[in-house]
């Protein structure tokens, strides 16, 4: 289901998991009207539905991946639209396509999405978007996820998923890249997995951060 999520984003969602405890990973189209710019982020499949719901916004002009593993569709939508697939430097060598342009931390690009880079969270490459528009919203990977019945994540909260977990060598060091998150302005988070928070997100990220999780 395509659907507007905050601000000039949209978002659509794929179920996953066991008929019980079924859970979206997600996907994220952000108009930048002052840019000429339609950037789709981890794209997943879409439905004939929901490719002419996207069509009546824009043409998508870019793909940002939060890392390598989320190309998912880009190589598709690159050949329907003629997008440019752009991933974090870091993760140049290891990139699943060609890749036809990069950022890294700090970056802003067409001065509207920051790029975060969260160094330690499992992927090298592990990058996170604050979507500047109305009072933020940040997109993030794989480094947490939201509400997911999978894994008992209630809605309004935020989690890890185990395989995500295993993968970090060292969750002190992954905690700080998730602390560093809390000094950029933002009220909703969303994730490629995992429902998102629309408001008061940064208290749920504290929530998740008093835990003993990565500790």
């Amino acid at each position: 289901m395509f659907q507007h999520l905050y601000g000039d984003v949209y978002y659509w969602t794929e179920r996953h998991g066991k008929p019980q405890t079924t859970y979206d990973w997600n996907s994220y189209a952000i108009r930048i009207d002052g840019a000429n710019v339609f950037a789709l982020v981890d794209p997943l499949p879409l439905t004939d539905r929901e490719i002419r719901q996207i069509e009546a916004i824009g043409t998508p002009t870019h793909i940002l991946l939060t890392c390598n593993w989320h190309l998912r569709e880009g190589e598709i939508y690159r050949q329907r639209w003629g997008c440019k697939i752009y991933l974090n430097a870091l993760g140049l060598s290891e990139a699943e396509t060609r890749v036809d342009g990069t950022f890294k931390d700090g970056d802003r690009l067409w001065d509207a999405i920051e790029v975060i880079h969260l160094p330690h969270s499992g992927w090298g490459e592990e990058t996170a978007f604050l979507v500047k528009q109305e009072k933020g919203l940040l997109i993030v990977g794989d480094a947490v996820c939201g509400g997911r019945a999978d894994i008992g994540v209630p809605d309004g909260e935020i989690g890890i998923f185990t395989t995500q977990l295993a993968a970090i060598s060292d969750r002190q060091k992954a905690r700080k890249s998730l602390v560093g998150l809390m000094k950029y302005p933002f009220d909703a988070i969303c994730f490629a997995h995992g429902t998102p928070i629309r408001h008061q997100a940064k208290a749920a990220l504290q929530r998740f951060l008093d835990t003993n999780t990565l500790s």
